[in-house]
């Protein structure tokens, strides 16, 4: 599946994935700043998401697959890849099945682990939520939104799903997300790894940044990071929840550069 993206900036490659009923937008302002310092930034919308096409069915290896024929569409031998949430599970699975293809690999707010007790209900909750709303009876975004918020009693959730509505040409409203096709996958998608034990270890340059403020990396997932990613780097951005990008861009930006500049010398040989 041939993907919407953004690039932005010249220099060494780095592919951003955003997370579960996010897009590449979510990602500019930190793609941006990556790019004033050198790197060409590759902001991917995943299938099913964004403005990239729908399809039947939403798994992590099709996502990988999806990511293949991009680095292929593009000409990239290797690059940096950073993913958050479901993209930072679905960069794990591509850092274990095709490691030649990456020069470092960053994880933010997610674990090598299996997630259905912990969010699966969660997740669930929200798509029906946002299944049962009729878009034919607004007229405004903002109402839309409004009625997110009243749903799930989350304003700023409601905001950053909201992100995902357009506005068809005869003036309807409809969902960027493919919410069917999600709801059918949430199961798939929170399970853990297990599946790639023969891949593991990988050796791949790696750092996972948790947020201090977030449940979703938690002591008793060590054990799976330490398994499939045995030299990888922990650090937590405080006064941040699960989404760091938005709630301390700065101190995640300044984690990130210091990261990639690192590998990227050894890569280079300075």
């Amino acid at each position: 599946m041939k993907l919407f993206f953004r690039k932005i900036g010249h220099g060494q490659p780095v592919v951003i994935l955003h997370g579960l009923f996010g897009m590449s937008d979510n990602w500019l302002t930190i793609g941006r700043d990556l790019s004033r310092q050198g790197f060409a930034v590759h902001l991917l919308d995943l299938r099913n998401h964004g403005q990239s096409p729908h399809g039947p069915s939403h798994t992590y290896e099709e996502m990988c697959a999806d990511l293949l024929e991009y680095f292929q569409q593009e000409n990239i031998t290797r690059a940096g890849l950073i993913g958050h949430s479901m993209g930072g599970k679905c960069a794990m699975y591509f850092a274990l099945l095709h490691p030649e293809k990456l020069y470092d690999l960053v994880v933010v707010d997610i674990a090598p682990s299996d997630y259905k007790k912990q969010n699966l209900a969660y997740h669930t909750n929200i798509i029906y939520n946002l299944m049962a709303i009729d878009l034919l009876l607004h007229q405004s975004r903002q109402t839309l939104i409004e009625e997110i918020r009243h749903r799930l009693n989350d304003s700023r959730l409601a905001m950053f799903l909201g992100k995902s509505i357009m506005r068809k040409q005869d003036g309807r409203f409809c969902w960027r997300l493919n919410l069917p096709v999600l709801l059918e996958s949430l199961t798939s998608l929170s399970r853990g790894m297990d599946e790639l034990e023969q891949h593991a270890p990988c050796l791949v340059p790696t750092l996972f940044v948790r947020g201090e403020k977030s449940d979703f990396i938690q002591p008793r997932h060590e054990p799976d990071r330490v398994k499939y990613f045995p030299r990888s780097e922990m650090t937590t951005i405080v006064h941040a929840g699960h989404w760091l990008h938005m709630e301390q861009p700065d101190r995640l930006l300044a984690v990130l550069l210091e990261f990639l500049r690192r590998n990227e010398s050894r890569c280079c040989g300075l």
